[in-house]
Protein backbone atom coordinates (compact mmCIF):
# COMPACT_ATOMS: atom_id res chain seq x y z
CA UNK A 1 0.00 0.00 0.00
CA UNK A 2 1.40 3.01 -0.68
CA UNK A 3 0.48 6.60 1.47
CA UNK A 4 1.86 10.21 1.98
CA UNK A 5 2.11 9.10 5.55
CA UNK A 6 3.43 5.78 7.47
CA UNK A 7 3.62 4.93 10.83
CA UNK A 8 5.90 3.11 11.73
CA UNK A 9 5.78 2.33 15.42
CA UNK A 10 3.52 4.18 17.40
CA UNK A 11 3.85 8.47 17.13
CA UNK A 12 6.77 7.69 14.82
CA UNK A 13 5.65 8.78 11.60
CA UNK A 14 7.68 9.19 7.80
CA UNK A 15 6.32 12.09 5.84
CA UNK A 16 7.24 11.59 2.07
CA UNK A 17 8.41 14.98 2.05
CA UNK A 18 11.31 12.88 3.45
CA UNK A 19 10.54 14.01 7.16
CA UNK A 20 10.18 12.41 10.98
CA UNK A 21 7.36 13.38 12.86
CA UNK A 22 7.77 12.36 16.55
CA UNK A 23 3.82 13.08 17.88
CA UNK A 24 4.31 12.68 21.48
CA UNK A 25 6.82 15.45 21.20
CA UNK A 26 5.22 17.24 18.62
CA UNK A 27 9.10 17.47 16.85
CA UNK A 28 9.79 17.42 13.23
CA UNK A 29 13.33 15.76 12.32
CA UNK A 30 14.77 16.16 8.80
CA UNK A 31 18.79 14.89 8.13
CA UNK A 32 21.53 16.77 5.68
CA UNK A 33 19.93 20.08 4.12
CA UNK A 34 23.63 21.25 2.79
CA UNK A 35 22.20 24.53 2.59
CA UNK A 36 24.65 26.46 0.63
CA UNK A 37 25.67 23.51 -1.41
CA UNK A 38 25.73 25.66 -4.89
CA UNK A 39 28.09 28.29 -3.37
CA UNK A 40 30.21 26.11 -1.53
CA UNK A 41 30.71 23.91 -4.78
CA UNK A 42 31.16 27.21 -6.93
CA UNK A 43 33.92 27.86 -5.09
CA UNK A 44 35.54 25.34 -5.83
CA UNK A 45 35.34 25.52 -9.29
CA UNK A 46 32.22 23.40 -10.61
CA UNK A 47 29.79 25.25 -12.58
CA UNK A 48 27.10 24.83 -10.20
CA UNK A 49 23.41 26.97 -10.89
CA UNK A 50 23.16 29.07 -8.04
CA UNK A 51 18.81 30.07 -8.90
CA UNK A 52 16.66 27.84 -6.75
CA UNK A 53 19.34 25.30 -5.48
CA UNK A 54 19.33 26.22 -2.38
CA UNK A 55 15.91 27.48 -1.92
CA UNK A 56 14.84 24.69 0.66
CA UNK A 57 12.45 26.90 2.69
CA UNK A 58 9.08 26.38 0.48
CA UNK A 59 9.32 22.61 1.28
CA UNK A 60 10.58 23.38 4.78
CA UNK A 61 7.34 25.66 5.70
CA UNK A 62 4.35 23.18 4.10
CA UNK A 63 5.74 20.76 6.57
CA UNK A 64 5.86 23.20 9.68
CA UNK A 65 1.98 24.30 8.02
CA UNK A 66 1.62 20.51 8.10
CA UNK A 67 2.31 19.44 11.93
CA UNK A 68 2.62 22.74 13.64
CA UNK A 69 6.31 21.78 15.27
CA UNK A 70 6.88 22.79 18.42
CA UNK A 71 10.62 21.74 17.73
CA UNK A 72 12.86 21.42 15.01
CA UNK A 73 15.59 18.70 14.99
CA UNK A 74 18.56 18.59 12.41
CA UNK A 75 19.85 15.57 12.21
CA UNK A 76 23.42 17.06 11.14
CA UNK A 77 24.86 18.78 7.66
CA UNK A 78 22.58 21.58 7.46
CA UNK A 79 25.12 23.92 5.61
CA UNK A 80 27.44 22.29 3.00
CA UNK A 81 30.23 23.95 3.31
CA UNK A 82 32.15 27.18 5.07
CA UNK A 83 29.12 29.00 6.42
CA UNK A 84 31.13 32.17 6.70
CA UNK A 85 31.02 32.33 3.01
CA UNK A 86 28.27 35.44 2.96
CA UNK A 87 25.87 33.67 0.60
CA UNK A 88 26.00 30.47 2.81
CA UNK A 89 25.71 32.61 5.71
CA UNK A 90 22.83 34.79 4.54
CA UNK A 91 21.27 31.14 3.23
CA UNK A 92 21.08 30.10 6.52
CA UNK A 93 20.06 33.63 8.74
CA UNK A 94 16.98 33.34 6.23
CA UNK A 95 16.45 29.50 7.21
CA UNK A 96 16.46 29.05 10.96
CA UNK A 97 14.97 32.60 10.97
CA UNK A 98 12.05 31.99 9.60
CA UNK A 99 11.53 28.41 10.99
CA UNK A 100 12.50 29.90 14.68
CA UNK A 101 8.91 31.48 14.73
CA UNK A 102 6.88 29.37 17.01
CA UNK A 103 9.85 26.38 17.56
CA UNK A 104 12.79 25.54 18.89
CA UNK A 105 15.29 24.79 16.52
CA UNK A 106 18.55 22.34 17.27
CA UNK A 107 21.44 20.69 15.51
CA UNK A 108 23.24 17.20 15.87
CA UNK A 109 26.01 18.86 14.39
CA UNK A 110 27.37 16.67 11.38
CA UNK A 111 30.85 16.47 9.50
CA UNK A 112 30.22 19.46 7.43
CA UNK A 113 28.93 21.64 10.52
CA UNK A 114 32.63 21.76 11.92
CA UNK A 115 32.61 25.88 11.99
CA UNK A 116 28.61 26.57 12.54
CA UNK A 117 29.17 27.32 16.22
CA UNK A 118 31.41 30.37 15.76
CA UNK A 119 29.22 31.67 13.06
CA UNK A 120 26.33 31.08 14.92
CA UNK A 121 27.54 32.11 17.83
CA UNK A 122 28.76 35.57 16.17
CA UNK A 123 25.01 35.74 14.47
CA UNK A 124 22.97 35.13 17.25
CA UNK A 125 20.88 32.67 15.24
CA UNK A 126 18.42 30.81 17.73
CA UNK A 127 20.06 27.40 16.99
CA UNK A 128 21.23 25.27 19.52
CA UNK A 129 23.94 22.84 18.46
CA UNK A 130 24.33 19.55 20.05
CA UNK A 131 26.51 16.00 19.62
CA UNK A 132 23.14 14.31 20.08
CA UNK A 133 19.79 14.62 21.49
CA UNK A 134 17.08 12.84 23.24
CA UNK A 135 13.34 12.66 22.62
CA UNK A 136 11.50 10.89 24.80
CA UNK A 137 12.85 7.55 24.47
CA UNK A 138 14.83 8.63 20.50
CA UNK A 139 18.20 9.04 20.36
CA UNK A 140 19.01 11.65 17.59
CA UNK A 141 22.79 12.46 15.64
CA UNK A 142 23.95 12.55 12.58
CA UNK A 143 25.96 9.55 12.76
CA UNK A 144 29.48 10.42 11.23
CA UNK A 145 30.98 10.01 14.71
CA UNK A 146 28.96 8.99 17.05
CA UNK A 147 29.88 10.27 20.55
CA UNK A 148 31.35 7.55 22.61
CA UNK A 149 29.47 5.13 24.76
CA UNK A 150 26.13 7.42 24.07
CA UNK A 151 24.83 4.88 21.92
CA UNK A 152 25.35 2.10 24.45
CA UNK A 153 23.67 3.82 27.10
CA UNK A 154 20.86 4.72 25.18
CA UNK A 155 20.20 1.40 24.32
CA UNK A 156 20.24 -0.23 27.65
CA UNK A 157 17.96 2.60 29.06
CA UNK A 158 15.02 2.48 26.43
CA UNK A 159 13.56 -0.27 25.47
CA UNK A 160 11.24 1.04 23.19
CA UNK A 161 13.02 3.94 21.19
CA UNK A 162 14.14 4.37 17.79
CA UNK A 163 18.12 6.11 16.76
CA UNK A 164 17.18 8.38 14.11
CA UNK A 165 20.21 9.43 12.14
CA UNK A 166 21.21 11.26 9.04
CA UNK A 167 25.06 10.87 6.89
CA UNK A 168 23.60 8.09 4.91
CA UNK A 169 21.66 9.75 2.06
CA UNK A 170 20.10 6.32 0.76
CA UNK A 171 18.87 5.82 -1.94
CA UNK A 172 17.07 2.69 -3.78
CA UNK A 173 17.21 2.30 -7.65
CA UNK A 174 13.78 0.28 -8.59
CA UNK A 175 12.54 -0.44 -12.23
CA UNK A 176 9.72 -2.42 -13.35
CA UNK A 177 12.54 -5.34 -15.47
CA UNK A 178 11.53 -3.80 -18.65
CA UNK A 179 12.47 -0.36 -19.69
CA UNK A 180 11.28 2.06 -16.89
CA UNK A 181 13.45 2.35 -13.54
CA UNK A 182 13.38 5.24 -10.85
CA UNK A 183 16.53 6.01 -8.01
CA UNK A 184 14.24 7.08 -5.15
CA UNK A 185 15.40 8.35 -1.85
CA UNK A 186 13.94 6.23 0.65
CA UNK A 187 14.06 5.27 5.11
CA UNK A 188 16.05 2.67 6.09
CA UNK A 189 15.09 0.72 9.51
CA UNK A 190 17.32 -1.76 10.95
CA UNK A 191 18.76 -2.83 14.17
CA UNK A 192 16.24 -0.49 15.83
CA UNK A 193 17.78 2.50 13.52
CA UNK A 194 16.29 4.77 11.24
CA UNK A 195 18.13 6.05 8.51
CA UNK A 196 16.75 9.82 6.87
CA UNK A 197 16.84 10.58 3.21
CA UNK A 198 18.79 13.63 2.60
CA UNK A 199 16.46 16.92 2.49
CA UNK A 200 18.55 18.58 -0.60
CA UNK A 201 17.55 17.30 -3.49
CA UNK A 202 20.59 17.86 -4.98
CA UNK A 203 22.60 15.35 -2.40
CA UNK A 204 23.15 11.95 -4.42
CA UNK A 205 21.76 8.99 -2.97
CA UNK A 206 23.86 6.32 -1.94
CA UNK A 207 21.94 2.53 -2.39
CA UNK A 208 22.74 0.27 0.83
CA UNK A 209 22.81 -2.67 -1.62
CA UNK A 210 25.73 -1.90 -3.68
CA UNK A 211 27.16 0.60 -1.64
CA UNK A 212 29.24 0.33 2.14
CA UNK A 213 27.72 2.39 4.79
CA UNK A 214 29.41 5.40 6.15
CA UNK A 215 28.23 5.38 9.58
CA UNK A 216 29.80 2.78 11.66
CA UNK A 217 26.12 2.25 12.95
CA UNK A 218 25.40 0.49 10.35
CA UNK A 219 28.17 -1.21 9.41
CA UNK A 220 26.64 -4.64 10.80
CA UNK A 221 24.25 -4.42 7.61
CA UNK A 222 21.33 -5.93 9.46
CA UNK A 223 18.61 -3.81 7.53
CA UNK A 224 15.03 -4.82 7.77
CA UNK A 225 12.91 -2.63 4.95
CA UNK A 226 13.44 0.62 3.12
CA UNK A 227 10.57 2.70 2.58
CA UNK A 228 11.03 4.43 -0.96
CA UNK A 229 10.06 7.87 -1.55
CA UNK A 230 7.84 7.86 -5.11
CA UNK A 231 6.40 10.68 -6.42
CA UNK A 232 5.19 11.76 -3.25
CA UNK A 233 3.83 8.40 -1.58
CA UNK A 234 5.48 6.28 0.16
CA UNK A 235 6.02 2.19 -0.55
CA UNK A 236 7.54 0.12 2.19
CA UNK A 237 9.60 -3.24 1.09
CA UNK A 238 11.20 -5.49 2.60
CA UNK A 239 14.98 -5.98 2.74
CA UNK A 240 14.84 -9.72 1.73
CA UNK A 241 13.27 -9.03 -1.35
CA UNK A 242 15.71 -6.09 -2.12
CA UNK A 243 18.25 -8.42 -1.61
CA UNK A 244 16.69 -11.51 -3.75
CA UNK A 245 16.10 -8.78 -6.82
CA UNK A 246 12.58 -8.46 -6.21
CA UNK A 247 10.79 -4.59 -6.46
Amino acid sequence: MKADRLELLPGVWLDARRAVWLAESRTLVVADLHLGYAWAERRKGSLVPVSGVDDLLPGLLALAQAHRPRQWVFLGDLVHGSADLPEITATLTRTVTVLATGAELVLTEGNHDRRLQRVVRETGLPLRIESHLRVGPHLLLHGDAPPAGIVERWAEESADGRLLMGHEHPAIRLDDGATTAARCPCFVTGGRRLVLPAFSPWAAGSDLRVHAPLSPLNRSGDWEAVVAILGGRLLRIPWDHLRAGRR
